[in-house]
């Protein structure tokens, strides 16, 4: 686990040096947050979803196969209002996917994830003051890899973090966060208390400790975007070697005005759940169409 926490932190500190030296050869960049007049308020919004789907169908086929259809949908939405020295950002990402292998179905993608960010940005305004309320669970039942055992429902597990910290912002596209945080972890589902850290007959658990984020997002080629993200969550009465860690990528690619693909890698560590590293990779191509 130590190898593979300190592999993710030196990918990011790549992008961190990529983000600085970019920010600083740029001859025409300009300053990330500029002092905005009562005038210039606005909100900045934005919202798109998408359908993304394969199918494969076999009759009599010698060659072996076995008849298979999936449809994933997401819907994103962000929104973004300044004024003064006051800042918030507010971003919903839902996903949910399901395949028929034959007669069985399979979940195969499912995620509510809410953050909403509250910043208050200083005389040099690469700084602010942060507050990050952050909600992640999801709609459907899971099972094991058999499709035997339940091992998630909704709400079971759920996840409330809030960070109060400091926030650095060198250039549009990259920022890092800092600061102490506590966790709640809400499993409504009796019968996985065990399975989440949680004591049987408990259904919530708060934690305290310090978090660490890293964001980046930016067009890396034409019509190619990268967005890539790591938090942590270090409780203070489990130290530093039982760091809770998600790394998050995703490569978006526009085709054409509706058509994209997606690739999604995601490695998460958390000690109550698993000792082991969880590990998610997604292929897609799909129909993606932006409402604001």
């Amino acid at each position: 686990m130590k190898n593979t926490l300190l592999l993710s932190i030196l990918i990011c500190g790549i992008i961190i040096s990529a983000s600085y030296d970019h920010a600083r050869a740029s001859e025409n960049s300009e300053t990330v947050v500029k002092e905005e007049s009562d005038e210039d308020q606005k909100w900045n919004l934005g919202f798109r979803g998408g359908f993304n789907g394969s199918q494969a169908s076999f009759r009599n086929w010698q060659g072996g196969g076995v008849s298979t259809i999936s449809l994933t949908t997401s819907a994103v939405f962000d929104a973004e209002y300044r004024t003064g020295k006051w800042g918030y950002t507010h971003a919903t990402n839902l996903r949910y996917g399901q395949a028929k292998i034959e007669d069985e179905y399979r979940k195969t993608d499912d995620q509510i994830a809410i953050r909403n960010q509250f910043r208050y940005f200083f005389n040099n305004e690469a700084w602010s003051a942060l507050f990050d309320l952050n909600f992640q669970s999801q709609f459907d039942k899971g099972k094991d890899k058999d499709n035997l055992e339940v091992v998630s429902n909704f709400f079971s597990p759920a996840y409330l973090s809030q960070i109060l910290g400091i926030t650095y912002k060198p250039a549009s596209y990259f920022n890092a966060s800092f600061g102490v945080a506590m966790k709640q972890t809400f499993v409504s589902d009796s019968s996985l208390a065990n399975r989440y850290g949680l004591r049987d007959g408990q259904s919530f658990k708060n934690e305290t400790g310090a978090s660490f984020l890293l964001n980046y997002k930016n067009e890396i080629m034409e019509n190619v975007t990268l967005v890539s993200s790591m938090e942590t969550f270090t409780g203070f009465l489990t130290g530093a070697n039982e760091t809770d860690y998600t790394f998050t990528n995703e490569l978006n690619a526009k085709i054409n005005s509706y058509l994209t693909t997606n690739f999604q890698f995601v490695m998460l560590y958390n000690s109550d759940v698993s000792n082991k590293v969880q590990l998610k990779q997604v292929l897609s191509v799909g129909l993606n169409y932006r409402f604001l």
